[in-house]
């Protein structure tokens, strides 16, 4: 509540400046949109419940019914529950100011939202912690931007399908989607030409491996009798990819148009960066005797890997018919939410599609399916370190993940309201 009270009192601040600013070269602004959900859900997902639960399916340690040795004995049935959830809400703060250095606008951008908790407790709606999505100083020259601070995700996404209930966290992460939150600067420039523009987009960002508080040695604790390695290393807890010294590296190049009664966007994007798995200093080490780096499954020692992404997408419309997609392959995409969130130099693919149609101004039907597809062998190699002798029902390892979705959607001006379903196999 006390954060609640103090994100009123800013807003009330915020709306008092704006009166008060009348004539000022300065500009401010505040707005967002608010969302509730209501749901009916047969399992507890990897990332919790709700609006959350959208990140890869269960694992078999949660997986319901669960079965253990000897195949097919059941411990466990299937359920419903039903729950609500408010997290996604989001608030924005802007302010621009005189226009600088050659006729720049400059701006600071400010977006939070509710999801700084895994999911609702049993008081959820009262227990919603506030959370950065993005922060960001900005020089607009009309046709350029330049940016420094924290976006909501890399260039990669490039979109999201249609959804209400799944906007901050999309239906399709861990099924075709990539993309999370970096720190860095980022350069966009679009191109005018007769009918469309090419946008040019480019950014430099911190390295997003493991710098979010998991334990690598969960996932790449070598063979050091299965002692999970500091988190995200020591000394300082600096993260493997910050000890790399490199930055990540994403590029997009856009076309967005419209010719009559059709417009379409299409983009292409790519991304690498670098991991030092000897870690800041040469502190993470594994294996017998102990040494820098990681001790695979097969007995391999890697000591980097270098991730990296190619994807292609777009989006087309001719009312009433709008189709949209996006495909990407890469290596390593863990931190991305991609390999169905399991870190290690894993090979990938996922692709998502969506199909909606207008059947009056206001209603539309869409439909949805996406997959993930990751490497077995490297799956194997890189998260079942100790080499265990893993049964289908116990081994927590994550193989191909797909969703499917449907939506019944009500929409005018700024109100919407729907009906959505999505069903994950795994």
């Amino acid at each position: 509540m006390k954060a609640l009270r103090s994100l009123l009192i800013a807003s009330l601040l915020a709306v008092a400046t704006t009166a008060s600013a009348q004539g000022s070269p300065f500009k401010f602004e505040f707005h967002g949109f608010v969302t509730g959900s209501t749901y009916m859900e047969d399992q507890v997902f990897v990332t919790g419940i709700g609006q959350g639960l959208m990140l890869g399916a269960p694992s078999p340690a949660n997986h319901l019914p669960i079965q253990v040795a000897p195949p097919g004995t059941v411990t466990t049935k299937s359920g419903t529950f039903l729950g609500g959830d408010i997290r996604q809400s989001r608030w924005i703060f802007a302010m621009s100011g005189p226009q600088v250095m050659g006729g720049a606008t400059p701006k600071a951008y400010f977006e939070g939202d509710f999801f700084g908790m895994t999911a609702p407790g049993g008081l959820g709606y009262e227990s919603a912690i506030p959370r950065i999505r993005q922060a960001f100083a900005e020089l607009n020259w009309g046709n350029t931007q330049f940016q420094v601070g924290q976006y909501s995700a890399q260039l990669l996404l490039a979109q999201i399908p249609a959804s209400i209930a799944h906007i901050a966290n999309p239906p399709t992460f861990g099924a075709g989607t990539l993309g999370w939150r970096p720190i860095g600067l980022r350069l966009i420039h679009a191109i005018p030409m007769d009918g469309f523009k090419i946008e040019l987009a480019a950014e430099l960002a911190q390295s997003k491996w493991n710098d979010v508080g998991q334990s690598l040695g969960a996932q790449l604790g070598g063979d050091n009798g299965g002692a999970p390695a500091p988190i995200n290393n020591t000394p300082g807890a600096v993260p493997m990819g910050w000890a790399s010294g490199m930055p990540q590296v994403d590029a997009r190049v856009q076309v967005i148009g419209k010719s009559g009664g059709f417009s379409y966007q299409g983009y292409v994007a790519a991304y690498y960066e670098s991991v030092n798995l000897k870690g800041f200093g040469d502190t993470n080490r594994s294996g017998t005797p102990a040494a820098p780096g990681v001790v695979l499954q097969d007995g391999t020692r890697k000591t980097s890997v270098s991730p990296f992404v190619a994807e292609l997408g777009g989006k087309f419309n001719f009312a009433p018919v709008t189709l949209a997609f996006n495909a990407y392959t890469g290596k390593a995409t863990g931190p991305l939410a991609g390999a169905m969130l399991q870190w290690g130099d894993i090979k990938d693919v996922g692709a998502w599609g969506q199909l909606g149609a207008d059947l009056t101004k206001e209603f539309s039907l869409w439909v949805l399916y996406g997959f993930s597809s990751p490497d077995k062998k490297d799956v194997q190699n890189w998260v079942n370190l100790a080499g265990a002798n893993l049964t289908e029902f116990n081994s927590g390892l994550r193989g191909d993940n797909s969703v499917i979705g449907a939506m019944a959607k009500y929409q005018e001006g700024g109100y919407a309201l729907s009906l959505q379903y999505y069903g994950y196999s795994t």
